[in-house]
């Protein structure tokens, strides 16, 4: 897995009405990210902030410059892609500390670049499906909003797992080299806590409703199916794929395969929708009770 391959099975880059790098604060300094905007307007447009992959120790938003515009234009939101710290040089939890400081600026101050604070989802493929489903679960630990959505694309949930697909699948992503990039480099070995494994963490109740796409020739296929099957138990309202004759890395693959221009346009259907919904129920959260309205004028009038 290398960025000269990752940018040629990228897609083409859409034209969109913004796209360059921002600088985001976070816990060990400003954390670079590139913004995607799709069009001018003056109103605030929901957020979706994407986690790239690459086992939490490779690759950059840089090599998914045109996925990240794709999303943007299709789903109509600002895509903010950070380029979170890596590991060897910065294990554990750097890379999940910066996508939650990614997400909560969204959420605080997105105002600043044109975001509606209410409505911020967020994504990642991979290692970033791993940042993703992490992320909230810190949110909830650290009491703070969940997204409205969250997308993990084949996770690493669990990163000493032995599933079925972990022993009989090894095309494009060998089991072996999950536990070397993120169960050695980024883990340090620990890779029974639920901080590296988020399969592993005890509750799932309270956390955002989820979209979880799988791969069927993919060895983190089992295990994204039961993170799906833990988040419904919980309650968490929760939608599960699996594409068929697919592999691990295929949704990045727009430049290549149909099925992953139709991954794509799935997601940012799916993202319109949270977003949409997002906003009827701010415009519900706004509008005044006429009942209570009438009891008030009522009591005032006494």
């Amino acid at each position: 897995m290398n960025s000269k391959f990752w940018k040629t099975v990228d897609p083409p880059v859409r034209n969109l009405y913004k796209m360059d790098d921002i600088q985001v604060p976070g816990p060990a300094g400003d954390i670079r990210c590139k913004l995607y905007v799709p069009k001018k307007t003056d109103k605030l447009l929901p957020a979706l902030a994407y986690f790239h992959g690459g086992g939490v120790c490779l690759l950059s938003p840089d090599d998914y410059h045109g996925q990240s515009s794709v999303l943007s234009e299709e789903a109509d939101c600002i895509v903010l892609a950070p380029a979170y710290r890596l590991a060897p040089e910065h294990p554990c939890p750097a890379a999940l500390d910066d996508c939650y400081a990614v997400m909560r600026y969204l959420q605080e101050k997105g105002n600043e670049i044109g975001v509606d604070q209410q409505r911020v989802a967020i994504a990642g493929d991979s290692g970033g499906g791993y940042l993703t489903c992490a992320v909230t679960h810190k949110a909830k630990r650290e009491g703070t909003p969940q997204p409205i959505l969250q997308i993990p694309i084949y996770p690493v949930v669990d990163v000493g797992c032995e599933t079925r697909s972990r022993l009989e699948q090894d095309t494009f992503l060998q089991t072996d080299v999950v536990k070397y990039t993120v169960g050695e480099l980024y883990a340090k070995g620990n890779i029974l806590d639920p901080i590296v494994s988020p399969l592993r963490e005890k509750d799932f109740t309270c956390l955002a409703p989820a979209y979880i796409i799988t791969a069927e020739f993919d060895p983190l296929r089992d295990e994204g199916e039961i993170y799906a099957h833990k988040l419904r138990a919980a309650g968490v309202r929760t939608f599960y794929h699996c594409y068929e004759n697919m592999y691990h890395g295929f949704f990045s693959f727009g430049a290549l395969f149909d099925v992953a221009r139709l991954a794509n346009q799935h997601v940012a259907g799916a993202l319109r929708e949270a977003f949409r919904n997002a906003q009827v129920l701010q415009q519900i959260e706004r509008k005044p009770n006429k009942a209570n309205s009438a009891d008030a004028k009522s009591r005032a009038a006494d």
